[in-house]
């Protein structure tokens, strides 16, 4: 099996990563980047093979001629350029997994001339192995591709097939969804700062707590119950929960996550 990686960036690099925690042969991937420097970074860093389009323009080209993967890190708006420049120089049936937000998979079907064509969605824990990635493709490809490109990607986090119209909604839970965890971790930290106590100190305990809660929730997949564990009536816990809910917060969450799905489909439509 050969794969490239066109357009290999932070999130196709985390990508990459991840492939090669899934025992792939460093040998059997090639990647392209826009930059020299870019490129020798990349394989001091992975070992993968690198092209660099500022020494060949032809690289992403000469990238995908032999792949059986291709996965397509770069911008949105770059996407129909790049679709169009490696297009005929795909062998039948190569498989293309795109990372682009905003394109769907019809879009990057005609941009191929009706190539086979799988969508992933990662988050940034995807760069460190502890991702969430949907995964949505054309009904051309094959039952066991899905499955290859599910356990290449499996190194890289919890690898989860959807339907393209989940996704949309995946990316509010989970594609923006890291950064309300920040949020909230943010906010935490400038709460303790507020009550007096130093910034590094607020951030030591915010930090902490919100690492032993992700851990919490590995081993019991149930926030509502490990939320409940700790609520006593009339404790401290629920004086903090009764102020969330007296400002709407189940409405809150639900309208950012209804905004950030909203806005993936805005994309796509080219809004």
């Amino acid at each position: 099996m050969t794969i490239a990686f066109i357009g290999t960036g932070s999130m196709g690099g985390a990508l990459l990563a991840g492939v090669l925690r899934s025992d792939t042969d460093p040998a059997s991937i090639i990647a392209t980047t826009r930059s020299r420097e870019s490129a020798r970074r990349l394989h001091d860093r992975l070992g993968v093979r690198t092209a660099a389009l500022e020494d060949d323009a032809d690289a992403n080209r000469s990238a995908v001629t032999e792949a059986d993967y291709v996965f397509l890190g770069v911008k949105p708006w770059l996407m129909a350029d790049t679709l169009a420049e490696i297009t005929d120089a795909l062998r039948p049936g190569t498989i293309l997994v795109s990372m682009a937000a905003g394109v769907s998979l019809a879009q990057l079907a005609e941009g191929s001339g009706g190539a086979p064509v799988i969508r992933v969605m990662p988050n940034t824990p995807s760069g460190i192995g502890h991702g969430v990635i949907a995964l949505a493709a054309t009904a051309d490809v094959p039952e066991d591709a899905v499955t290859e490109v599910s356990e290449l990607l499996a190194g890289a986090g919890d690898v989860v097939p959807m339907t393209e119209d989940e996704l949309q909604t995946m990316i509010g839970l989970s594609g923006s969804g890291v950064a309300y965890f920040f949020l909230l971790a943010e906010e935490l930290v400038a709460a303790g700062i507020a009550q007096g106590m130093s910034p590094d100190m607020a951030r030591r305990i915010v930090v902490g707590t919100a690492s032993g809660a992700g851990r919490l929730l590995e081993d019991t997949p149930d926030p509502r119950q490990l939320r409940t564990a700790v609520t006593s009536k009339g404790g401290t816990t629920h004086a903090a929960i009764t102020s969330f809910a007296a400002d709407d917060f189940t409405a809150i969450v639900e309208r950012a996550a209804r905004a950030a799905s909203a806005r993936a489909r805005e994309m796509e439509a080219g809004d």
